[in-house]
């Protein structure tokens, strides 16, 4: 298992056996972590999963999916009592897991009713770090009155853990914050700890995946259904109540609205009634000159959409 070419062929019997690629990927990771240990402690003279030659198989891009507003209280609801906030976090304010790991007291602005995404938690190799969020692009959420009453509880309930990092590297400058969520040890969250585990978990006691089954290693793969849905099923709940492109671009941290729109447009429920209701009205409008229309606007009467706030309620 010290030569790339081994390890590129187990990622191939995994492959051939059935396994999901984001299920190959968790694997890799903690194969990774075991051997860069191996090296720090002298047993390897390298790590073969780190070798330019070694190829982690991709995935074919498919629309998203959102989760039902029903389905994230039943994933958070089954999440650790001391992270349950932090699902709540990712989906009240569209965070990314990292930045979630990364949050810290002083991020909060009850006040003003803002959170200030500062940094994240990422690993590079084996390592830890604290570091700027995806593509260095640091920005403020609005924070919903039931998230903030959410965090006030977590807080009083689990104080914050100040936690030092090297920042940005692993020899990096040591950088301390009083972290919002850390865990039993009072560690940084590793993601492939937590997304193999307690995430898993979360998943199985809201019915996404089944139990595991007698003799398996590990959980069913769900490959669309890791901590990143909360963050989809956030836009997918503003693209719903009518904010615009722009601001859901901003609050998420993308450098492009147009990745945005292209990534979300479709989770609109109501869109195709609306653009027949739109071309309907046009219709309408122009075949009876001097008359109002039936029905002023091109908005479709439906059941008002549940905002992150009040979904949070539950």
């Amino acid at each position: 298992m010290n030569k790339p070419s081994v390890i590129q062929g187990w990622i191939r019997t995994l492959q051939d056996g059935g396994f999901e690629v984001s299920t190959i990927e968790g694997i890799f990771d903690i194969l990774s972590s075991i051997l860069g240990m191996a090296v720090e402690d002298g047993l390897l003279p390298k790590n073969p999963c780190k070798s330019k030659s070694v190829k982690l198989p991709t995935a074919t891009k498919k629309k998203i999916v959102p989760w039902s507003v029903e389905r994230v209280r039943a994933v958070i609801a089954g999440l650790p009592e001391r992270f349950q906030a932090g699902g709540k976090l990712a989906f009240g304010c569209g965070l990314r897991q990292g930045e979630v790991f990364g949050f810290a007291v002083e991020d909060i602005d009850f006040k003003g009713g803002w959170i200030h995404v500062n940094r994240q938690v990422r690993l590079v190799g084996t390592k830890p770090v604290f570091a700027l969020p995806k593509g260095n692009r640091i920005r403020s959420v609005p924070l919903p009155a039931q998230l903030a009453t959410a965090l006030k509880a977590r807080m009083r309930r689990f104080p914050p853990t100040t936690v030092t990092l090297p920042w940005a590297k692993p020899d990096g400058e040591p950088k301390s914050f009083p972290l919002l969520f850390a865990d039993e040890k009072g560690r940084a969250y590793n993601r492939s700890v937590f997304n193999m585990g307690a995430w898993k978990r979360a998943l199985v006691a809201a019915g996404v995946i089944p139990p595991r089954e007698r003799g398996a290693r590990y959980l069913q793969a769900a490959p669309e259904d890791g901590m990143h849905a909360l963050r989809h099923a956030y836009a997918s709940v503003l693209l719903d109540a009518g904010e615009s492109i722009k601001a859901i671009s901003e609050y998420l941290g993308h450098s492009d609205p147009g990745f945005t729109l292209r990534t979300y447009t479709h989770l609109l429920p109501s869109s195709e009634s609306r653009t027949r209701r739109a071309i309907d009205d046009a219709f309408a409008d122009a075949g009876g000159r001097g008359d109002p229309p039936a029905t002023e606007g091109t908005s479709v009467a439906s059941a008002e959409p549940l905002c992150p706030q009040c979904a949070l309620v539950a």
